[in-house]
């Protein structure tokens, strides 16, 4: 067997040699989709969370550490950024642990799609644009990007599969528009990050009689309704906030359309 492994390498004609270079891709794109990678994020936290070696993470996900399909979907995960190898062991990125978390699932998936190379690619070049047609159109595209054209119809199918995944189809597949969603990186505050409450000299209403005559375009009924308020935290007493409001209704009725029917405000 040592004879084998130390055989020199045979050579391959130049034709032949020149025709896989041409097939090979030049730029990084998935087989698998979104799913298979949140499948390997699944078994990882399935059992704790913690890094695993080859061995491990095929029997959590009740795969050969040979096969094809678990080794394709490994792949995947790498290159959407939910794992990474650390130590010769597989270990979930922040990214990893989000796209399994149903509270910052959807933003994960927005960003995960991103990580991919090629995808990368489309959008940036199609920002607010249509897409070229499908599938001839498109797949020229890919290979215009460094897409192998005898993997192009399969990159095609891949990348609009991960693309219904992510979101970015929501609105039609002639375009890719990213999810509205936040990062998956956002947490909500706790309750010693809630904002102090504003004082009175900090109320917008203050800041405008103290910056100027506070109008900021409004009709003059509007501007003298706002300098008759009292300045915030102070007394404002029920019978007054009667007169100011039916004042109010008044001036409504005068510069603006669309009042049918009456406002009753009196005192309860």
């Amino acid at each position: 067997m040592a004879d084998e492994a130390n055989k020199p390498a045979q050579s391959v004609p130049p034709k032949q040699a020149d025709r896989q270079s041409r097939e090979q891709s030049t730029i990084q794109f998935p087989y698998g989709d979104l799913n298979d990678a949140a499948a390997v994020a699944n078994a990882l936290i399935a059992a704790g969370g913690h890094p695993a070696d080859i061995d491990q993470l095929a029997g959590f996900m009740k795969q050969q550490p040979n096969s094809g399909n678990f080794r394709l979907k490994i792949a995947t995960a790498r290159m959407f950024g939910v794992i990474e190898t650390v130590a010769n062991k597989y270990t979930l990125t922040d990214l990893g642990f989000a796209i399994v978390d149903e509270a910052r699932k959807k933003p994960a998936l927005a960003d995960a799609f991103l990580n991919v190379p090629l995808y990368r690619r489309v959008y940036d070049d199609y920002r607010n644009k249509q897409l070229p047609p499908r599938p001839l159109a498109l797949e020229r595209a890919f290979v215009g990007y460094g897409v192998a054209p005898k993997q192009a119809d399969r990159a095609r199918h891949a990348f609009d599969r991960n693309g219904r995944i992510a979101g970015y189809f929501e609105h039609g597949n002639d375009r890719l528009i990213r999810p509205v969603v936040g990062s998956f990186n956002a947490t909500p505050p706790s309750e010693g990050d809630a904002p102090e409450p504003l004082t009175a000299d900090q109320h917008p209403l203050a800041l405008k009689r103290k910056n100027g005559d506070g109008g900021d375009g409004y009709h003059p009924f509007i501007q003298g309704l706002l300098k008759e308020l009292p300045e915030p935290g102070t007394e404002f007493r029920m019978q007054m906030r009667v007169k100011w409001l039916r004042l109010a209704a008044s001036a409504f009725d005068m510069i603006y359309e669309g009042g049918e029917g009456e406002i009753h405000i009196g005192e309860a």
